[in-house]
């Protein structure tokens, strides 16, 4: 009788995880749990949104989209997104390393610059129910343009005035959102 030994099993092979698998020679980064916990943020406000949204009153009168219909629209995509990103991050894929800035990491903090902006978004408070919401958003943009380096003060004002008449616009005339507009624009835009 023959005692032949059994062959050796062969050794087993694991599959790598997705995240350990490189791609054209860039090897994976380690699974990132901010980005779960991002993710899992997300599901949780998704779910405060839909629930929220069922304690708002719906008037007897409203026979069409009622009130609830854009909270838990927004609820339910929240949740979607939240979900997805969960399922993503588990299953390894990760977003791209986010490219470097032309930053210094080691520059020292304007605190002048911040001061000023500071000011700018504390006179905006201050002085929408006194020029208007246009005036006082040009004012601010041109104030923190400035305070961030910009050239001349001339663009930045223009800017700031046209962004701000047009958002005014949409937002007063369209919308119906009360914003001071002051009494030029007031007068101006009274035909519309």
């Amino acid at each position: 009788m023959s005692t032949a030994e059994p062959a050796p099993a062969a050794p087993r092979t694991r599959t790598p995880e997705p995240w350990e698998v490189e791609e054209a020679g860039v090897p994976r980064r380690p699974r990132n749990w901010g980005e779960l916990a991002l993710s899992t943020l997300l599901l949780l406000l998704g779910v405060y949104l839909v629930i929220g949204a069922g304690g708002i009153a719906v008037p007897g009168s409203s026979n069409t989209v009622g009130p609830r219909f854009f909270p838990y629209l927004v609820g339910g995509a929240t949740i979607v997104v939240g979900g997805v990103l969960a399922l993503r991050v588990l299953r390894g894929d990760q977003g791209p390393e986010e490219a470097g800035e032309d930053v210094d990491p080691d520059a020292k903090t304007s605190w002048r610059a911040v001061g000023i902006i500071a000011l700018a978004f504390v006179a905006h408070a201050l002085l929408i129910n006194v020029i208007g919401w246009p005036l006082s958003v040009t004012l601010m943009f041109g104030v923190v343009a400035w305070a961030l380096g910009s050239r001349g003060i001339i663009r930045p004002l223009l800017a700031g005035g046209i962004v701000s008449v047009v958002v005014w616009l949409v937002f007063v005339k369209a919308l119906g959102v009360l914003l001071p507009g002051g009494i030029l624009l007031e007068l101006a835009t009274g035909w519309i």
